[in-house]
C-alpha cells in the first residue's frame, strides 16, 4: 500500500473512530458531545462570553447558539447582556445546569476508564503526540496559502 493509500486509510478510520466515540459518549454520559462541552467549560470556568465560549468549545457561532438556546429552554444555562459592553453576552450555568454536569461526570469518568482500557501512559503520549500533528497539518492545509 502506497503512503497516499495509507494515508486515505488513516483518514478514514479517524472519522469512524471519532463517530463511534459520539455515539458511544451519548449513549453512556446521556448528552451529545457538543452540548457536554458547553456544561463542562461553563463548570470549569463559570461565567463566560459568548464568544470566548465558541473558541474554548470549537464550535462555530451559529452552532454554539443553537445550542444555547435549547440549553436556556431546558433551564441549564443563563444569557445575560454584558454591563460594560451591550455587543457582548455572557453565559453562564444555573443550578440545573450544575446538577447536570455533576450528574453526569461519574458516567463520563468510567466511559472513560472503558474506552482507555488497555492503552498504557506511554501510548496514550504517543497517540496524543499524532493526534497533535495531525490537526496541525490539517489546520495548515486549511490555511489560506501565501502568495510566493
Amino acid at each position: 500500500m502506497n503512503r497516499e493509500q495509507r494515508g486515505l486509510q488513516v483518514i478514514q478510520r479517524l472519522g469512524q473512530t471519532y463517530r463511534a466515540m459520539q455515539a458511544g459518549f451519548s449513549g453512556r454520559i446521556g448528552h451529545a458531545l457538543p452540548r457536554w462541552r458547553i456544561l463542562l467549560t461553563l463548570s470549569e470556568h463559570g461565567t463566560c462570553p459568548q464568544k470566548l465560549l465558541a473558541e474554548r468549545c470549537r464550535l462555530d457561532p451559529a452552532s454554539l447558539t443553537r445550542l444555547l438556546h435549547a440549553m436556556e429552554q431546558l433551564g441549564w444555562i443563563a444569557r445575560q447582556v454584558d454591563a460594560q459592553d451591550n455587543r457582548q453576552t455572557n453565559v453562564s450555568l444555573t443550578a440545573a445546569g450544575q446538577q447536570v454536569v455533576d450528574e453526569a461526570m461519574p458516567r463520563r469518568a468510567a466511559f472513560l476508564d472503558e474506552v482507555l482500557q488497555g492503552l498504557s501512559e506511554k501510548e496514550l503520549d504517543a497517540l496524543l503526540r499524532t493526534l497533535e500533528t495531525l490537526e496541525g497539518n490539517f489546520r495548515r492545509a486549511a490555511a489560506p496559502s501565501q502568495p510566493a
